[in-house]
Parts: C-alpha cells; sequence; structure tokens
C-alpha cells in the first residue's frame, strides 16, 4: 500500500527529478530538435517556395516558346505566301517571254515563206520566160528581142493568173 500513498519526501524527490530532468531535457535534447525542426521547416518553405518560382519560370517560359512558335509559324506562312505570289509572277512573266517569242518566231516563219513564195514565183517566171522564148524561137524560127520576151511572158503570165 505504500505505493498507494507515497510519502512526501518521495513525491518532493520525484517532482524535483522530473522538473529537472525536463529542464535537462528540454536544454539539451528538445531545444536542439526543435531548432533542427525549425530549420527543417525553413528549408522545406525556402525550398517550396523556390519550387514554386521555377514552376512559374518554366510556364513563362513554355508560354514564351508558343509564342516565338506561333510567330514563327506566321512568318513562315508568311514566306510561303510571298514565295507563291513570286512564282506565279515568275511563271506568268516566263509565260508572256515565251508567247513573245513564239509570236515573233511565227511572224519569221512567215516572212520566210513569203521570201521564199516570192523567190519561187521569180524563178517560175525567169523558167516561164526561157521556156517560153525556147518554144517561141522553134515555132517562128527566129529570135525575139528582149522587150519581144518581157512582151510575151507578161502575157502568160496574167493568162496564168487569170485561170487560177
Amino acid at each position: 500500500m505504500e505505493l498507494l500513498t507515497p510519502s512526501v519526501g518521495t513525491l518532493f524527490w520525484t517532482g524535483l527529478t522530473f522538473v529537472l530532468l525536463l529542464f535537462i531535457l528540454k536544454k539539451m535534447a528538445w531545444g536542439p530538435v526543435l531548432q533542427m525542426l525549425d530549420e527543417r521547416e525553413k528549408k522545406i518553405q525556402e525550398s517550396l517556395e523556390k519550387a514554386d518560382a521555377a514552376q512559374k519560370e518554366t510556364e513563362a517560359a513554355v508560354a514564351k516558346n508558343l509564342e516565338i512558335m506561333e510567330q514563327a509559324k506566321k512568318e513562315a506562312q508568311s514566306l510561303l505566301s510571298q514565295s507563291k505570289k513570286t512564282a506565279e509572277a515568275t511563271r506568268e512573266e516566263l509565260t508572256k517571254r515565251a508567247e513573245a517569242e513564239a509570236t515573233k518566231i511565227v511572224d519569221k516563219a512567215k516572212k520566210d515563206i513569203a521570201q521564199e513564195r516570192e523567190k519561187a514565183v521569180e524563178e517560175l517566171r525567169n523558167q516561164a520566160a526561157e521556156l517560153s522564148v525556147a518554144i517561141a524561137s522553134k515555132l517562128i524560127g527566129k529570135t525575139l528581142s528582149k522587150d519581144d520576151h518581157k512582151d510575151i511572158i507578161e502575157s502568160s503570165l496574167k493568162q496564168m493568173v487569170e485561170a487560177n
């Protein structure tokens, strides 16, 4: 029963030992432990703040990258559109040049054909004149003058043209 009803001296020394032990533990163990916990809490808080700042910076960088990509896309579309316009203008210019060149070639060909036709007609006239003179000489038996040849040729040509 003594344990259930302790003496005042035991209670005093037990209380004093408890308070002294409490004081020593507070100074030696709890103080440094609490200080370490406070320091750790500060470090964790700083780390969280740094992580938030880094996340905000990352989000800002992502937004900036998206903006830059959008701007680059717009510039690429602009360059593509400009290139298409330039290509179309170049194609039209080349088409016009080709058409002009073709027209020149056709005109030159027509001119050459007309010249060759004139040469052929002239040659035909000369041959016709020679044949006429030869035929007339054989028929008449004498040689005609140049003026006579010319008159015969002209009349023969007129008759040929009228016949055609």
